[in-house]
C-alpha cells in the first residue's frame, strides 16, 4: 500500500478498550503502529485461510 492511498481501502472496526490497550502496548514496544499491527494481522489472517504459511509480524529485536 503506498502513503499515497493509492491501491488502498479504508476499513473502521470497533474494538473493546482492553484490546485497543493491548495493540497500543504492542505497538509501542515493537516499534510499530497499531495500524501496521492490524494490517499485519489481516495479512496473516487471509495468508492462513488460503493455506499459505504464517510468517513472523517482523518485530524489531
Amino acid at each position: 500500500m503506498g502513503k499515497d492511498g493509492k491501491n488502498a481501502a479504508r476499513v473502521t472496526a470497533t474494538l473493546t478498550r482492553q484490546q485497543h490497550v493491548t495493540l497500543e502496548q504492542m505497538a509501542k514496544k515493537n516499534g510499530v503502529s497499531v495500524a501496521w499491527l492490524v494490517r499485519k494481522s489481516v495479512e496473516m489472517l487471509i495468508e492462513q485461510a488460503q493455506g499459505g504459511p504464517l510468517l513472523p509480524l517482523e518485530f524489531r529485536s
